[in-house]
């Protein structure tokens, strides 16, 4: 009887201690990751994916006017004397040129990062033209997105309102 009062006792202990593990907060691990960049960059699954998501060899985009959709121009993109160029002739409204002029940005989605062509002139049939070529043999094609912006003069250089976009692909 006494072999039996302590085989109940601890089986009782046991299952105490059961009840009390499986009620218990699950510990995580903590993931270390030994570099940003193992985590920025993309497995073969992950970059087939956004090769398909994103058009890096379209060479032309329309330009629309944000507020109405209507197409106000082109952009067109590709390779001279080995260096990145792009060009883009629009048919923009006036504005005071003394004050304020547009500018021209071409952003990549993936990684995000953006940057200024500059500032449109206009040609001598009326319309705002910008031809740029890289200064360097560095690859733009995944800066897909065609952006243009009215800033001011004194105003500061980041993006002003943005009045036109366009992709290339789209």
């Amino acid at each position: 009887m006494i072999t039996t009062i302590m085989a109940v006792f601890l089986l009782f202990i046991i299952f105490v201690v059961a009840v009390r593990w499986f009620r218990s907060e699950p510990v995580e691990e903590e993931l270390v990751v030994s570099s940003i960049a193992n985590v920025l960059k993309p497995d073969p699954i992950s970059q087939a994916v956004i090769d398909g998501a994103i058009d890096t060899q379209s060479r032309e985009a329309t330009l629309n006017w944000m507020a109405s959709g209507e197409r106000v121009g082109a952009a067109t993109r590709g390779e001279k004397d080995d260096r990145y160029y792009f060009e883009m002739k629009t048919s923009l409204p006036e504005i005071d040129r003394e004050v304020s002029y547009y500018q021209v940005w071409l952003l990549s989605r993936l990684p995000y990062d953006f940057f200024s062509l500059g500032e449109m002139v206009t040609d001598e049939e009326g319309y705002f033209v910008i031809e740029w070529q890289a200064p360097d043999a560095e690859d733009y094609s995944s800066y897909t997105q065609v952006i243009i912006t009215v800033n001011q003069y004194d105003g500061s250089s980041d993006p002003g309102a943005h009045l036109v976009e366009g992709e290339f692909g789209n």
